[in-house]
């Protein structure tokens, strides 16, 4: 019975003792937890710095050629700026900012009822204005902006459009306000370092401008101008939380995710897209006689066109790593951007359009998250510009002389940024510039002996969707078990 009782109380003592044992102070440090990574916000004032392309179209008209002509202009351009946002909704932000752009956007302007052009340059401009986003993810922003523009043009001093020869006449320089609107998107790449693409339309006002001189008070040139620029740089945000005043990043801040894709690699397949946009072209131009090869204008002039763009296309991605996509690609951009032809020999214009293009090349990205791809990409075009009926420049009258449609080809680059919004389906905001080679267009008609030597270029932007066949979700995160 003892031999009983004394096991009962071991097994009772075993049981208690763990039970007891809790119950006094442990001898045990705390556990360390790693502080939560700081919560992005965007509220706060900023400065950025960016360098890109531009072009302008000018509605020309004068009192004695009263058909309207348009001339154009193109160049590099640089931007500073800075300004203010608040986040508000958790996806939305809204802010005010201002910057300037300088560059060297040249084209030319034409006294076409004298027989004069000289070149003129939008060198400077400033804009002003609000801007709204919506956070496609908490580092990624897409938004749109608009407000008050104003910008200078050069003055330019006038030659003979045949010979080449100095006028003695000039027009003054002018400033012009207008307004903008642009689309565009931030991603954040390093502590308080952001990355800005920026797409940018502005219409400026019409300016009446005295073509004087030696040759006395000739014609009033009316002059109306539109211009697109696209730009890229940096954004430096002030306070951003819980970093102390980041300094320049390191290298490895910016290329951090070279490692290998993940095992279900989302951007390895066939897409298929569909965008609409706005475009301009700008083409040199000059006019010789075919019979002997001498110029007839000498002066190359520079005419302009603009309109709608659209775009259709499909292509293959293959993601390289977790952070890099290549891929081909292939589009056909159906497109009606009007504009003018000239042959200032004869006092003949006319309308002409880019009808169509096409394109097929390679992209290669980036990826600022698992559903985001900012890309550039470049490639082989060919372009459709319909035929020309031309009209007298001094009373708009029929003719019966005529330009042939044709087909030319050239290069592009662009490049733009996709980002997932449904399971497969993309929202794509592209830019696209292409250069093409030069066409000979023959007059047809009677006594139009004469050829214009026609150089295109263009550049547009277009908003669209894109859908991934076999688009995988992004591989959820491990299930770590906590005892």
């Amino acid at each position: 019975m003892k031999t009983f009782h004394g096991t009962v109380g071991l097994v009772m003592a075993l049981i208690a003792g763990p039970a007891l044992a809790a119950d006094l102070p442990s001898t045990k440090a705390p556990p360390v937890y790693a502080p939560p990574p700081p919560v992005l916000s965007w509220t706060g004032f900023y400065l950025d710095a960016s360098g890109g392309y531009g072009e302008w179209d000018g509605n020309t008209t004068t009192a004695i050629a009263g058909t309207n002509e348009v001339q154009g202009g193109r160049g590099f351009l640089g931007r500073v700026g800075a300004g203010f946002d608040y986040q508000f909704a958790d996806h939305f932000v809204a802010g005010v900012f201002g910057d300037g752009t300088y560059g060297r956007m040249t084209g030319i302007i034409q006294d076409a009822g004298a027989g004069l052009s000289g070149n003129t340059n939008q060198n400077w401009s400033w804009a002003a204005g609000g801007r709204l986003g919506w956070l496609m993810t908490p580092d990624l922003l897409i938004y749109g902006n608009a407000g008050f523009t104003q910008a200078h043009f050069t003055g330019s001093t006038l030659y003979g459009s045949f010979t080449g020869a100095f006028s003695g006449n000039s027009i003054p320089g002018f400033t012009a306000n207008g307004w903008f609107a642009g689309v565009g998107f931030e991603t954040l790449f390093a502590p308080g370092w952001f990355w800005r693409t920026e797409y940018r339309f502005a219409d400026y006002s019409a300016r009446n401008l005295a073509d004087t001189g030696a040759l006395g008070p000739l014609n009033s040139i009316h002059f109306h101008p539109y211009a697109q620029t696209i730009t890229s740089g940096v954004v430096y945000k002030f306070g951003w939380p819980d970093f102390n005043a980041p300094g320049i990043p390191s290298f490895t801040q910016i290329t951090d995710g070279f490692g290998p894709a993940p095992a279900v690699t989302n951007w390895t397949g066939v897409y298929a897209d569909a965008g609409i946009g706005y475009g301009l072209w700008t083409a040199n131009t000059s006019v010789y006689n075919p019979a002997t090869g001498g110029c007839l204008v000498c002066v190359t002039q520079r005419q302009g066109g603009r309109g709608v763009y659209g775009s259709v296309g499909a292509g293959y991605d293959y993601q390289l790593t977790s952070k890099i996509v290549a891929g081909v690609l292939g589009e056909y951009n159906p497109s009606d951007m009007r504009g003018t032809l000239v042959d200032q020999a004869n006092g003949l214009v006319g309308s002409v359009s880019q009808n169509w293009a096409w394109a097929a090349g390679a992209r290669l990205g980036w990826l600022v998250s698992p559903a985001v791809l900012t890309y550039a990409k470049a490639g082989f075009t060919q372009a459709r510009f319909g035929g020309a009926n031309l009209q007298g420049a001094f009373g708009g009258g029929a003719t019966g002389i005529g330009t042939p449609g044709f087909t030319t080809d050239g290069w592009f680059v662009g490049g733009g940024v996709e980002a997932e919004f449904a399971p497969g389906w993309f929202w794509r905001a592209d830019y696209r510039y292409a250069e093409y080679g030069s066409h000979e267009l023959p007059e047809l008609g009677a006594g139009a002996p004469t050829t214009i030597h026609f150089r295109p270029e263009e550049q547009a932007a277009t908003l669209g969707l894109v859908y991934k066949f076999n688009w995988a979700p992004p591989a959820p995160a491990p299930v770590v078990a906590k005892y």
